[in-house]
């Protein structure tokens, strides 16, 4: 099965757009001239969230829509359907695309993200019958089909764009642009790719590439050199999509790199005009030391008592004696080497010797979380370890941490620093990808900066930041001018969201270029000569 033997009109239906778009607003924009953009992801907070790419598609279509974009978000759905009346109901609508073993039957239903922007929750129980999104074995299989049910609502919506994340989706800009070459009238549409972490491309080999549909004759450069006898589902979606972008601009300028770009530097450069470094944000409305729930007190910038109260609560809650007097230093992370742990498992006697508490919550890499467990074991008095994941524990350590260690090796964007300064945690960062970009070194002769970077990859550096952080520590009025800076570090997603709107309107020929934001000065709109 090649992509040419994708219909264009979903098989076995004869459901109209109106039917489809029953109950969407997809006709009312706040925005005179704003495109339709489907946003397709393998997850979708609170729906279905695993890491950081549920985060951001949970909250970016949201911030899209308050900027004035019209934005459904398509989504697999895991597990049992619900029984209506629920958090979702069933549309007239199936959706019928090739699969690997035949043809794959997609029953479409419809809910909303945050009660404004509509969800297309696709529902397929041989394909994702179980409730989690990753399924190592079977997720090229998965996320073929379900990316070509992407490409079929295309031709039943009025989209203007496509925005697909990571590779998994990244199948529906290329089958996107293979129908594009075939047929503009009927596939109009522009694509947007944006790429959450360039370490997972979605490498397939040959054979098991051709069995999906894909069109595998003449391998691109990165497939015969890096891993021969492969296909690059990333690396195709980079060179099939009209824009690319990354969640940071300091990532974006990495990954055009050989020490960051993964085996796909080359490709990206030869992109250069248009990768987009778009920061992402938070939904501050649900990360909100003012309103959580979670948290014993409350606070914010011109009131930040509240987080003294969370302190000592944090500290009885863990039965750490004494720690109330002492620096706490919060780590809330996957544990593993991508994050830094082995760093911070190395420096953990030297930071104990420093007089701090240390509380590290997390799951992870067998080796580092047995190191951390026995750190507790040795400090039972200074270290806490939580081998768990824990989401009110999460935003109490956060609202409790005067520090919060995050020495990734890199970090595309990053959310933990982001909700630290929010929650009003200094954070310790290595200068890396979207840490460089939102932590800002604390300058006491002018009072600016939020936080505290290091650039060696050595418990060293780290500890040395750390202690330059507790001098500022130990003079309190100088402290709470940096946890104040920290508190209105502005981490929302509006200015992020009007920097996607740029993208959009650069693709779609109706703006010059897209500037300041980790990509080229613009580029031709002639996308497909």
């Amino acid at each position: 099965m090649s992509g040419a033997d994708v219909s264009p009109v979903p098989a076995g239906s004869a459901v109209t757009a109106a039917a489809l778009a029953e109950g969407l607003d997809v006709t009312g924009c706040r925005r005179p001239g704003a495109p339709l953009v489907l946003f397709a992801s393998v997850e979708v907070a609170p729906f279905a969230h695993v890491g950081g790419l549920g985060d951001v598609a949970g909250s970016l279509p949201v911030a899209l829509a308050e900027a004035g974009v019209r934005v459904i978000v398509v989504t697999p759905w895991y597990g049992e359907l619900p029984a209506p009346p629920g958090p979702v109901e069933p549309t007239t609508m199936q959706l019928v695309v090739p699969g690997l073993s035949g043809p794959e039957t997609f029953q479409v239903w419809r809910g909303e993200l945050r009660g404004s922007v509509p969800v297309l929750f696709l529902a397929n129980p041989t394909l994702f019958g179980l409730p989690q999104v990753y399924i190592p074995d079977r997720d090229r299989e998965r996320f073929a089909a379900f990316s070509r049910a992407v490409v079929a609502l295309l031709h039943v919506l009025p989209v203007e764009i496509l925005h697909a994340n990571d590779w998994h989706t990244s199948l529906a800009v290329i089958w996107h642009r293979e129908q594009r070459f075939r047929s503009r009238a009927l596939f109009p549409q522009r694509s947007v790719l944006t790429i959450h972490n360039l370490a997972h491309q979605g490498i397939t080999d040959v054979g098991y590439a051709r069995a999906l549909g894909l069109e595998v004759e003449g391998l691109i450069e990165e497939e015969r050199s890096r891993y021969p006898d492969t296909v690059n589902l990333l690396a195709r979606g980079i060179l099939a999509a009209d824009a690319v972008t990354t969640v940071s601009p300091r990532y974006a300028e990495e990954i055009r790199t050989p020490a960051l770009g993964e085996g796909l530097d080359r490709l990206l450069r030869q992109r250069t005009d248009r990768v987009f470094g778009i920061l992402n944000g938070i939904d501050t409305a649900w990360y909100n030391p003012a309103t959580d729930p979670a948290l014993p007190g409350h606070f914010t910038a011109d009131q930040p008592q509240g987080k003294e109260l969370c302190k000592r609560a944090l500290v009885r809650e863990l039965d750490l004696p004494g720690a109330g007097e002492q620096p706490l230093v919060g780590v809330v992370s996957r544990l593993d080497r991508q994050k830094g742990i082995d760093l911070l498992v190395e420096a953990i006697d030297e930071l104990v010797a420093l007089g701090v508490h240390l509380v590290i919550l997390g799951t992870g890499d067998a080796t580092l979380e047995r190191q951390i467990a026995e750190a507790s074991r040795r400090f039972p008095h200074a270290v806490v370890s939580v081998l768990r994941f824990d989401g009110e524990l999460a935003r109490r350590i956060y609202a409790a941490s005067d520090l919060f260690l995050m020495p990734s090796r890199f970090e595309p964007c990053g959310i933990g620093q982001l909700i630290a300064v929010r929650y009003g945690a200094v954070p310790v960062v290595h200068r890396t990808g979207g840490l460089a970009d939102t932590v800002h070194q604390w300058d006491a002769a002018r009072a600016t900066g939020n936080g505290f970077l290091f650039d060696e990859l050595t418990p060293e550096a780290l500890l040395a930041a750390v202690r330059r952080a507790l001098e500022v520590y130990r003079r309190p009025v100088e402290w709470q001018r940096l946890v104040k800076n920290a508190l209105q570090t502005d981490v929302s997603w509006a200015r992020s969201a009007r920097a996607y709107v740029q993208v959009y309107e650069v693709i779609l020929g109706l703006a010059a270029q897209a500037s300041g934001h980790g990509g080229g000065a613009g580029f031709s709109d002639d996308v497909d000569e």
